[in-house]
């Protein structure tokens, strides 16, 4: 792993160069926007929540330098001397105000007057912003999120494989609650199926939703996500499995119908089913990722659910799908304008959905691998659960 670090690390060295910049500072921010620095060092800022007020500045944030020249070393600042490992960096500069410590760094490289990159501006807060500018006046700083995010896109091996397991754990954990759907247990009886299954291969942060009936199931999201609602025969019945395998996200849906099957209940899991087999079918590497949306959605036009889908064709749904890694939900978003091009290695989630409907909603997600020559269907769980 030592290794891949190393890898990513060099190949952003590669890109700031191409862009012209001499460096480039990734922010990361404890608890939930990590990512980037995770996937080039390993490291996890931590004690989020502090308020930046006189000589602590910063809690909660952690900051990366990565220079151009490779003969130079990288360097972490942290704002506690207490933090996670950080792998492949030449050192770490402790200061409670994160700006002062990153201005110590560019001072002692003699990066006055440097065009630096960016990544995180959309982390760091205008404050710190200032700060960091205000600090550095003979610095350039040019937002470059894309940088590492477009890096992060394009899956390696080491991350295939952990994908992959998370995946196969998601079918099996799915392929025992599945066993359990049926009238008089409760959304939560089988949500929690879900999270102790999880748990007990190995997966941290177990997650599942579970929305049934006209009224929660109608929903693509409800907060919360499970109820104590108790299932009845008819009900529509959608469900997501998450967590994280080996630092990596399991994020797939199935759904169904509860009990005897309505003609109605049924028309809708078959129309998503073929709204999920259309725009898989159509992935290939150089594919627009909001190509594959239209087409899921041109299938639900067709069987008379117009405006029951995503967002962006006048539904509740948030879009087709998007990809996922170290995040849950990463770039591409797989939605109208989004104009990024797939390419092999990208791993995605598609989750077409129909909601708000007479008889409620559903929603069918699988794992999926952009090749070189089209598409890999990672998740292997049967997806019509209605027709067994």
């Amino acid at each position: 792993m030592i290794e891949e670090y190393a890898g990513r690390i060099q190949r952003v060295r590669e890109l700031a160069g191409m862009r012209g910049f001499e460096g480039v500072v990734v922010v990361g921010r404890a608890p939930d926007r990590n990512g980037d620095m995770l996937y080039l060092t390993g490291h996890v800022p931590m004690l989020a929540g502090h308020p930046s007020r006189f000589a602590i500045r910063g809690r909660g944030l952690g900051l990366l330098f990565v220079p151009t020249d490779p003969r130079l070393p990288t360097e972490v600042v942290v704002t506690t001397p207490f933090h996670t490992p950080a792998h492949g960096v030449g050192g770490i500069t402790v200061n409670p105000n994160i700006v002062r410590g990153i201005t110590q760094v560019l001072e002692a490289g003699g990066y006055s007057g440097a065009t630096l990159g960016l990544v995180g501006l959309d982390v760091i807060s205008a404050m710190t912003y200032e700060e960091l500018v205000r600090y550095n006046p003979t610095v350039r700083f040019v937002e470059a999120d894309d940088l590492v995010m477009n890096l992060r896109a394009v899956k390696s091996e080491v991350e295939l494989a952990a994908l992959r397991k998370g995946s196969a754990i998601a079918d099996e954990v799915g392929d025992i609650v599945r066993r359990q759907i049926r009238p008089g247990v409760t959304e939560e009886d089988l949500a929690a199926i879900v999270r102790a299954e999880l748990t007990r291969r190995g997966v941290a942060n177990a997650f599942a939703t579970c929305q049934t009936g006209v009224a929660r199931s109608g929903e693509p999201y409800l907060v919360p996500p499970v109820s104590n609602r108790v299932l009845e025969d008819g009900d529509l019945l959608h469900m997501e499995i998450n967590g994280r395998y080996d630092g990596y996200m399991i994020d797939i849906c199935r759904a169904t119908v509860v009990g005897e099957p309505t003609e109605a209940g049924v028309h809708l899991l078959e129309t998503v089913n073929r709204m999920l087999e259309a725009s898989i079918a159509a992935i290939a590497p150089g594919v627009l990722a909001e190509d594959l949306e239209e087409i899921a959605n041109d299938v639900a036009v067709q069987a008379g659910y117009d405006g029951k889908f995503a967002f962006g064709y006048g539904g509740a749904g948030t879009y087709l799908g998007h990809g996922i890694g170290l995040g849950v939900d990463e770039p591409p978003a797989l939605c109208r304008g989004e104009k990024t091009f797939l390419r092999p290695g990208m791993v995605l989630t598609i989750e077409p959905g129909l909601y708000r409907t007479p008889v409620g909603g559903a929603r069918i997600e699988d794992e999926v691998l952009v090749t070189p020559t089209g598409v890999e269907v990672i998740t292997r769980l049967e997806r019509r659960w209605w027709a067994a």
